[in-house]
């Protein structure tokens, strides 16, 4: 349970001070001290970093490190990207692992998606998860966050966000995070808040009780 005034759903950096966060670890960041010394980690399957050659040794490793590591409290970043260079075949392939290792061991799924929601969508149809599928750094507009909502999905949202998007998001579907960049929580909650028309205290708990539901009630 958090005991902190803060939590940050995803990040790459060790937590600041008053906040509680999840790391997010890839296999080849496991002597990183980001990875030695996160308190909550999430075990990555990113399709940027995906070959033919090292696939299945990261799902080898996620395996070995899910069952393992008292740690870890989700699976990703996993999902798809049509933007970058790594085969779509082989990010299906793997993203299909990712959400089957999920599903087994009863841990929520953070997902990268950037232009790839028909095949989201496909996806979650096929697998009907019963495990939360969380889209971090979302920054799509208010349309498609609605769309997502409507078919289960949770938004993390970071430090780029369309107003619009972030204002719609119903309170038990919604997280926030830093992701890479240097986020002033206090700040960044303060925004948020005001945006939403919601208290700074109301915001507060209300992303505590999201966290806890989802990550820490195992």
């Amino acid at each position: 349970m958090i005991d902190t005034l803060f939590f940050d759903a995803h990040t790459h950096h060790l937590p600041q001070p008053q906040t509680t966060a999840i790391v997010s670890c890839r296999m080849d960041e496991k002597t990183a001290s980001s990875y030695l010394q996160a308190p909550f980690i999430s075990v990555s399957l990113h399709p940027w970093y995906l070959t033919e050659e090292n696939i299945q040794s990261q799902i080898d490793w996620l395996v070995q490190t899910i069952q393992s590591d008292s740690r870890i409290v989700a699976l990703g970043e996993a999902g798809l990207d049509k933007v970058c260079d790594t085969p779509f075949d082989l990010q299906i392939q793997a993203f299909r692992k990712a959400i089957e290792l999920s599903e087994t061991y009863h841990l929520p799924l953070v997902i990268h998606s950037v232009k790839a929601t028909e095949e989201l969508f496909a996806l979650h149809k096929k697998y009907h998860p019963a495990q939360a599928w969380i889209i971090h750094g979302f920054r799509g507009k208010k349309e498609l966050a609605t769309d997502l909502i409507r078919h289960g999905f949770y938004l993390s949202f970071g430090k780029k966000y369309q107003e619009k998007a972030l204002s719609i998001v119903p309170a038990d579907r919604l997280l926030l995070e830093s992701d890479e960049a240097d986020t002033d929580f206090p700040s960044f909650y303060r925004q948020v808040a005001s945006l939403r028309g919601t208290s700074f205290d109301s915001l507060v708990e209300n992303i505590k009780e999201n966290a806890n539901r989802l990550f820490f009630n195992r």
